[in-house]
């Protein structure tokens, strides 16, 4: 019964060893890569961790999955070849080199606000754009900074309509200059335009139907910004016959 444990043990090491370096040919920044890994693969912050710490391996169905979102092959992950062996695997997908952003499964309402009771929000699925074309419209930040979300509700008409989809810089979590920003307040989730006035933030709606109201600095505790809204893709439908 030794040597299985001991072998078991072996392959959980080469596995953590080379699941790190599959991530850091990714272009996976170190913090938070474990966060997204598990968001990708709908499994546990927890379970990932394991991986990384070579306290277990992912089942068949898992490894080939996180294979194939690092790009390369089941065995290679598990100790076939050598440690630069994956980036030559006939069967591994080639590496991409487009910008993939992720499209999350959360509402940000621009009105009254979605409830929210979890910390958790998983990735639907990915939009890969051409590196270049990216740079353009995100201005240079990192694929990993920016997440596109759906947005709810009608008080940022005329700017952000019902159903539109946001592109958000989740690097900014504070109030960094007037714009538009999606955030927490108490248990709600907005999407709302912040503006500094004088000693409290101003949550002000585009459409003139919605009124103001005032985040003052005894209630900063319950404001927590997710992002700063880049750029808004409209999904109007338009009838041509």
């Amino acid at each position: 019964m030794i040597e299985p444990m001991v072998q078991e043990e072996k392959v959980r090491k080469i596995f953590a060893h080379r699941l790190a370096l599959a991530c850091d040919r990714a272009g996976m920044e170190k913090h938070g890569r474990q966060a997204a890994i598990a968001s990708a693969q709908k499994v546990t912050a927890k379970a990932v961790s394991k991986w990384f710490n070579a306290e277990s391996i992912p089942r068949r169905g898992k490894l080939a999955e996180l294979a194939t979102m690092l790009d390369v092959v089941p065995g290679w992950l598990l100790g076939d070849g050598d440690d630069d062996d994956f980036a030559r695997a006939p069967t591994a997908a080639p590496v991409r080199k487009g910008y993939r952003v992720a499209v999350l499964d959360v509402q940000a309402s621009a009105g009254p606000g979605v409830y929210t009771d979890s910390e958790v929000v998983e990735t639907v699925h990915l939009i890969e754009y051409a590196s270049e074309h990216a740079k353009s419209i995100f201005g240079g930040r990192p694929a990993e900074n920016v997440k596109m979300i759906t947005v709810t509700g009608d008080s940022m008409e005329g700017t952000i309509e019902p159903g539109d989809q946001i592109f958000v810089d989740v690097s900014v979590n504070r109030f960094h200059g007037d714009g538009v920003y999606v955030f927490v307040f108490g248990r709600t989730l907005h999407i709302k335009r912040l503006q500094m006035e004088k000693d409290r933030l101003a949550v002000l709606s585009d459409n003139p139907n919605y009124n103001a109201w005032y985040i003052d600095e005894a209630e900063e505790d319950r404001l927590h910004i997710m992002g700063k809204v880049l750029l808004c893709q409209s999904q109007a439908y338009k009838r041509f016959a």
